[in-house]
This record gives C-alpha cells, sequence and structure tokens, in this order.
C-alpha cells in the first residue's frame, strides 16, 4: 500500500518494520511501516488483513492495490475446492 493511501484512513496504527521486500527487478526496498488488522471488506465477508507501507509515487494510471479476483488472477493462483 502507498504511504498516501495509508495516510487517508482514519485510525490507522501502523507498526515498524525491518522487513526488505524483493521485487521483480530485483531491486530492494525497506517498507516505511505495517498496517495490523485492518478490515478488509470482499463481497459480505470481512476478515483482518495486514498490509505492507511503502513510500512510492502516486501514479494514477494503475490501481495501488489488487484485491480479490484479480489479485488471484495476476498471481495465476490455482484454488482447488473439494465438496
Amino acid at each position: 500500500m502507498p504511504l498516501s493511501m495509508m495516510n487517508k484512513i482514519p485510525g490507522a496504527v501502523e507498526k515498524p518494520t525491518k522487513m526488505q521486500l524483493s521485487l521483480a527487478d530485483w531491486s530492494i526496498v525497506h517498507p516505511v511501516d505495517i498496517l495490523h488488522d485492518l478490515l478488509v471488506r470482499v463481497a459480505e465477508f470481512v476478515f483482518p488483513a495486514y498490509f505492507v507501507v511503502l513510500d512510492m509515487e502516486d501514479d494514477r494510471e494503475w490501481e495501488p492495490l489488487l484485491l480479490g479476483r484479480p489479485f488471484l488472477a495476476t498471481g495465476r493462483a490455482l484454488i482447488d475446492v473439494e465438496m
């Protein structure tokens, strides 16, 4: 999540981190903070989630967060459900 988006969330409680992320272009970035237990609604369900906050430039040509089916499609996820 971009830092600018985190700043728009009222009551967001961030925690510092020493995490390092290795990106697809082999660069390494250091997140600003982590947001824990942020409630995310997907359809009629609400899930607690955590987000890694990055200090990155705003680019209005793309969505900074991918949730739900677009996220699964981007990650080429395979869900095996047995009924």
